[in-house]
C-alpha cells in the first residue's frame, strides 16, 4: 500500500479531487490509463455483468412483490406506510459519493481562473467606486 501511495504522490494525481481542470492531463497519465483499461475489463467481466443482471431482476420482483402486498386487504396500508417512510428516510440522506462530490463542487469554484477574474474585478470596482 505504501507503494502505491508513494506513486500517486509522485505522480501528482492528489490535485485531481481538488483541482478538476487537471483532469484531461490526468486521463493521460499511465497510471489513470491502466485504471480506466481495469474498469472497463472487470464491466465486460461475464460474473460482473451477470451479478448486475440479478440485481436489476431482484429490484423488480421486490417491487412487484411490494405492489402486491399494498393490494392485499388488510395490510396494504401498513406496507404502503412502510414503504412511505424507507423513501423518506432514504431520499433525505445524501450518499457519501454525493456528499464528496457537492463538497468539492463548492469548493473547486474557487480554484478557477473564472473565480480570481470574477473577484479581481469586484475588488477594482470597489476601489473606484469608494
Amino acid at each position: 500500500m505504501h507503494v502505491l501511495a508513494a506513486v500517486i504522490a509522485k505522480s501528482k494525481l492528489l490535485v485531481l479531487p481538488v483541482y478538476p481542470a487537471a483532469w484531461p492531463q490526468a486521463k493521460k497519465h499511465p497510471f489513470v490509463q491502466l485504471a480506466f483499461k481495469g474498469y472497463e475489463t472487470l464491466k465486460r467481466m461475464y460474473v460482473i455483468r451477470k451479478a448486475g443482471v440479478r440485481y436489476r431482476q431482484a429490484e423488480i420482483v421486490g417491487v412487484a412483490a411490494v405492489k402486491g402486498l399494498e393490494r392485499t386487504a388488510g395490510v396494504g396500508p401498513a406496507v404502503r406506510w412502510l414503504r412511505n417512510a424507507h423513501v423518506a428516510e432514504h431520499l433525505g440522506v445524501e450518499k457519501p459519493t454525493q456528499k464528496l462530490q457537492s463538497f468539492f463542487s463548492r469548493w473547486s469554484i474557487k480554484f478557477s481562473a473564472e473565480y480570481y477574474e470574477t473577484r479581481e474585478r469586484h475588488v477594482r470596482s470597489l476601489n473606484s467606486s469608494g
